[in-house]
């Protein structure tokens, strides 16, 4: 009996996903393969991408798992190899977008912990400027008075409840310290210690950065960080909140000077909604009581 179209290419096929640079696929990405490469597989005229994709799972030559957006209930359904990981699925989402926060703090062996969260960031088109933005304390206050606000692009897998947070992050006009090794991009270690202190809730909350500035003392290129910081250009001072946290993790003088004489005249807070807080005159700075 003639085997069908599908089960004749299979070694084809099988080669082709498994050289490629990717290692999961959204349906999309592999409607376009089928359709680029049907006529060299010799796939019947009738078949059709849908069917190809059902092949695909049927033959365990990719998995099919399906992602839940926490609000809209929208699925996404992603086609994974054998040995892809949660950060080949998550970067196969957003292509333009890079590890960072948690996931970064992983990489670099920030944390001990083994986050069930995936974090993965991409960039505004446009550009905001902050020339024109008068910063008075009241300003401030209230924008940490707050919870910090979290992400709504959230997806969970059906299947061992992870979640995967894709973040928008200001346009910058390059991308400051972002790397691109172990088949992925995400943020070098001195992006990601910005990252984590100005966005705790996406990195296991204040003692979760606390410990990550100790764990990074002898690998950190302090001038680097402030380099980033300075090119980042954010409105709010944050150099506060990094001075504070390299002194809490025991670094040098020298290291800590770099930040102290760049303190401003605001009070800046070392987290979100803070409801007992006490003030350090020298980083004029809020932080949780108990830090």
């Amino acid at each position: 009996m003639r085997k069908e179209s599908f089960e004749a290419a299979q070694e084809k096929i099988k080669n082709y996903l498994y050289t490629d640079d990717l290692k999961a696929y959204t349906t999309f990405d592999i409607t376009n393969i089928f359709e680029k490469k049907r006529e060299e597989w010799r796939i019947a005229g009738y078949r059709r991408a849908n069917q190809f994709i059902t092949f695909l799972d049927d033959s365990k030559i990719l998995k099919l798992i399906k992602l839940k957006h926490q609000t809209t209930s929208t699925i996404k359904k992603i086609l994974v190899e054998p040995n892809s990981s949660l950060h080949n699925i998550a970067l196969t989402i957003k292509k333009d977008g890079y590890l960072s926060n948690y996931s970064a703090m992983q990489i670099h062996q920030l944390t001990l912990q083994i986050p069930k969260s995936i974090y993965v960031s991409y960039a505004k088109t446009a550009e905001v400027n902050h020339q024109d933005i008068d910063l008075k304390q009241e300003l401030i206050d209230s924008a940490f008075s707050k919870p910090q606000r979290i992400t709504s692009e959230v997806y969970k897998s059906e299947t061992d409840n992870t979640r995967f947070y894709f973040i928008q992050k200001a346009y910058t006009g390059n991308n400051v310290g972002i790397i691109g090794e172990k088949g992925y991009l995400y943020t070098d270690l001195e992006r990601t210690l910005i990252d984590v202190a100005i966005r705790p809730a996406y990195s296991g909350g204040v003692f979760e950065v606390l410990e990550a500035f100790q764990i990074a003392k002898d690998q950190i290129d302090v001038n680097k960080l402030n380099n980033y910081l300075i090119e980042l250009n954010y409105i709010y001072p944050y150099h506060q909140l990094l001075g504070f946290y390299m002194e809490k993790a025991g670094y040098d003088n020298e290291s800590i000077s770099i930040f102290l004489s760049r303190v401003s005249n605001s009070d800046m807070y070392l987290t979100y909604n803070i409801s007992n807080k006490e003030y350090n005159e020298k980083w004029k700075l809020f932080y949780p009581k108990g830090f």
